[in-house]
């Protein structure tokens, strides 16, 4: 059994102050996941992208939270899955 994150929600990106939400915790994870520094960031960004993500370097989650929303909750339901590899995680992304 994967790890456990709430639901993300399209006003998630709009929230500000109180407890992080899950999308920021999914990213720290992915950012673990790929190596941290400049590798864990380009792994998130890259992973973003098989799940869904299509905005760019300048793009905000905020300015489409539908697709942002829909992309974290794919690589939630990887992680809670189980996939607790790079590869892992990238063969369920690529798969569903």
């Amino acid at each position: 059994m994967g790890m456990k994150y709430d639901l993300v929600e399209s006003d998630d990106f709009m929230k500000f102050g109180g407890e992080r939400p899950s999308y920021l915790l999914i990213e720290d994870e992915l950012v673990k996941m790929g190596g941290m520094g400049v590798n864990g960031n380009q792994f998130k960004k890259m992973i973003l992208k098989e799940a869904g993500w299509t905005g760019g370097a300048l793009t905000t989650y905020a300015q489409r939270p539908s697709v942002a929303a829909a992309s974290f909750n794919r690589i939630r339901e990887a992680l809670e899955k189980g996939a607790g590899t790079p590869e892992e995680l990238k063969d369920f992304l690529q798969n569903i």
